[in-house]
């Protein structure tokens, strides 16, 4: 059956109906109907004005040559055509451009079609709405839910290392959950998110680390000095004294020491980190670094950090690519069901002016607006006289603007509350993310 033939069938059908739910509940769109386009825009402005279907005589009135028909076929049948046809048109001349490009690089080819389909999908999209969940009948999921909260003692996903954070985040969660790290230049951004990823890693849990702009050998060194504090400036400066053993009187880490570290640490696995030189020099995309996250079966992703990414969309400014990667990494979450940490410069200019270990607010992220929009957690940095404090800024599913103080050796790895059973300093009007 021709294009033309279905739509027309399809509205013939309409006309019948008492209302639009039908076509709003198989999602289509005015957009999908490619030979009446001005005739569905008709009947969907006809109801959004008066509430009620034209009468077929006013409707043929209008469209002349329009052919009423008397239809057999199903409306989900006509539905699925018309969607069908719709993308026919749009995929077609889509795929001769992407075999257009792959003739010259298949990773621009591969970007260009998963940034087309998202627009597509974005736009128009063709699959039809779950319909929602009863939360009253469905009401004992939540029983189950409260039931595992109370034997986890509220840490729900991967912990922080920090039990004040814990406290108020219940982890790093699984199912969407991007968490924005983000402080003004050399406040240790990238030392506290590998801490993050090594307390991951001492919990049993895979890591996949993107460093954009350090090492493999750099980052390396910093995972020893944070899973065993061997003094990072010593492995630095090829030093013979590591700094003091853990849990001794005075007892210092020498090299004999490291050396014993690597040779058991050789044997296990599981933090893998990425850098440019994995891409063929350039930054990757999210959708590369998914990528790697599924073939290394990750738990956690890191990604340090946002401006050494690339937007998969090619935005022409930063504002807009910021916003693009951040949502991005945010679907990826979604998708992969596993935490994302992703560190972010805060706005130079908007932070510039604030008095020293002042944390940067929600809008001095980066320089979008987007990019705080698009993370379900926030947590900003500052430091003063050795004391590094967290400021939960956005926290999607629970408690917003308090803060966590804890005091930072940053050479030999330690980070310790400054109470043993704090519970996160108030910064201001405490209040939930909703």
């Amino acid at each position: 059956m021709a294009s033309g033939l279905i739509e027309e069938s399809y509205i013939s059908r309409i006309l019948e109906e008492s209302s639009l739910d039908i076509y709003r509940e198989q999602g289509l769109t005015e957009d999908m109907f490619l030979t009446c386009k001005d005739e569905i825009s008709f009947i969907v402005t006809h109801w959004a004005q008066y509430k009620q279907l034209p009468d077929k005589i006013i409707f043929l009135q209008k469209f002349k040559d329009f052919q009423m028909l008397e239809v057999a076929e199903s409306m989900e049948y006509l539905a699925t055509r018309i969607k069908e046809n719709f993308l026919y048109t749009k995929m077609v001349p889509m795929i001769q451009k992407a075999g257009d490009i792959l003739r010259e690089d298949s990773i621009k080819a591969m970007d260009f079609l998963k940034s087309e389909l998202d627009n597509i999908n974005k736009d128009n999209p063709v699959t039809v709405n779950r319909g929602g969940v009863d939360i009253v009948s469905h009401s004992k999921d939540r029983l189950s839910s409260y039931i595992t909260r109370c034997e986890l003692k509220g840490l729900l996903g991967i912990p922080t290392g920090i039990p004040g954070l814990d406290d108020l985040l219940n982890g790093w969660l699984w199912g969407e959950d991007l968490i924005v790290v983000t402080g003004r230049t050399n406040v240790g951004k990238s030392w506290i998110a590998e801490y993050f990823g090594v307390v991951a890693w001492k919990a049993g849990y895979k890591v996949l680390h993107y460093s954009g702009e350090m090492s493999v050998e750099m980052v390396g060194f910093r995972f020893d000095t944070l899973n065993k504090h061997f003094s990072n400036m010593g492995l630095l400066n090829g030093s013979g004294t590591l700094g003091k053993k853990p849990d001794t009187d005075g007892g210092t880490l020498l090299k004999a020491d490291y050396e014993n570290y690597i040779a058991q640490l050789s044997q296990k696995s599981g933090y893998v980190i990425v850098t440019p030189d994995d891409f063929y020099g350039r930054k990757p995309t999210v959708d590369e670094l998914e990528v790697l996250a599924k073939k290394q079966k990750a738990d956690l992703i890191i990604i340090d950090q946002l401006s050494l990414m690339s937007d998969q969309r090619r935005a022409d400014t930063t504002r807009i690519a910021y916003n693009n990667i951040s949502e991005d990494a945010f679907l990826m979450s979604k998708r992969l069901k596993k935490p994302v940490i992703m560190l972010a410069q805060a706005n130079r200019e908007s932070v510039k002016n604030k008095k020293k270990g002042q944390s940067p607010e929600l809008h001095d992220v980066a320089e979008s607006d987007g990019v705080g929009q698009n993370s379900s957690r926030v947590i900003a940095l500052s430091v003063l006289d050795g004391i590094l404090k967290l400021a939960v800024k956005k926290n999607r599913y629970g408690i917003n603007n308090k803060d966590v103080l804890v005091m930072w050796d940053i050479n030999n790895g330690y980070i310790k509350p400054i109470l043993d059973d704090q519970e996160g300093g108030k910064s201001g009007e405490e209040d939930y993310g909703f």
